[in-house]
């Protein structure tokens, strides 16, 4: 599935990256930074404008204001100002007016905050349930009923009503239900479909796909995967009130509990990254998720803000 494994190569430079601009983060908190490390992060954040943009968003994490605007595409790395404050923070110059995406959820007839979850009964007796920090809109019509997905990820359970198809919207993927229950979430750079019952047809601008109980897609880079066999009921236990990883990489798990608390943590070792965990977490108490981490893992969890925290071996 060249679809899949082509996201999965773009989301692994991704968090290279993120764990790179980490590591000179903490170094140039760090009392011994010396001259020389300054001057090879000058070098380093100057060789790419991707390097500004990820070092920026941990410093503005690292500030802790949710009012900090996000980064605008740099024009050049030579007309960067670079700006030292006593060795600890490198503050970056030049930034757009948009808010952290994640603080974003102004959108929708219904959303939930970070945290949050709930259900929702729609016009036609079907039920949304809402996952953390999601936005639907609702267009139900006497020919239609179709849902729009803003952010987040929701489920479904649809009534029958053989005159109007229920379709979900997310970005360029519309999902229609030929059962009862299926979910559809927003990822950074992809969209997943996931059903519990029945089946579902999944259809992106250049192909579709029907996609059956306990099974799941992924759509991403324009392409459909083709439907894997899940276990949708790991999946999707957030609706019982928890998140469980079985044998999953620790930084997937990482990224899934992410959701749940405002702020962004990196793992910072690729081989703990890898890690298999088995672990289960009660998203009602998303405020204890790090604890959670840090009583059942063998990890060190440095935490330089309410918005930033780096993870490490132990």
């Amino acid at each position: 599935m060249q679809n899949v494994s082509h996201h999965t190569n773009r989301s692994a430079e991704e968090t290279d990256l993120s764990r790179r601009a980490a590591e000179w983060f903490a170094l140039l908190l760090d009392d011994d930074a010396t001259a020389n490390d300054r001057a090879d992060f000058r070098t380093w954040l100057e060789s790419d404008p991707a390097h500004v943009k990820a070092y920026a968003e941990l410093e503005r994490l690292w500030l802790g204001s949710s009012a900090l605007p996000e980064v605008a595409p740099p024009p050049s790395p030579t007309r960067r100002r670079v700006i030292k404050a006593g060795g600890a923070a490198v503050i970056i110059g030049t930034v757009g007016l948009g808010s952290i995406s994640y603080l974003n959820s102004s959108r929708g007839d219904y959303r939930t905050a970070v945290g949050e979850t709930t259900r929702i009964t729609l016009p036609d007796g079907s039920v949304a349930e809402l996952s953390t920090a999601t936005a639907i809109s609702v267009d139900f019509t006497a020919s239609r009923r179709a849902v729009q997905l803003h952010e987040g990820e929701a489920y479904f359970t649809v009534s029958a009503d053989a005159q109007r198809p229920f379709t979900v919207v997310a970005g360029a993927l519309e999902t229609t239900a030929l059962g009862t229950q299926f979910s559809v979430a927003i990822h950074d750079n992809a969209i997943s479909v996931a059903v519990a019952e029945h089946s579902v047809r999944v259809t992106s601008p250049f192909e579709k796909q029907d996609v059956f109980e306990g099974q799941s897609i992924l759509f991403a880079d324009n392409r459909l995967s083709m439907p894997t066999e899940t276990d949708v009921g790991s999946q999707l236990s957030w609706r019982d009130g928890k998140l469980v990883f079985i044998s999953t990489p620790f930084e997937h798990a990482v990224a899934s509990l992410a959701k749940w608390r405002r702020g962004k943590i990196i793992v910072m070792d690729k081989a703990l990254a890898r890690r298999p965990v088995s672990i289960i977490v009660d998203i009602r108490r998303a405020g204890k998720i790090l604890e959670t981490l840090e009583n059942g893992l063998p990890i060190r969890i440095d935490t330089y803000s309410p918005w930033l925290t780096l993870i490490y071996p132990r």
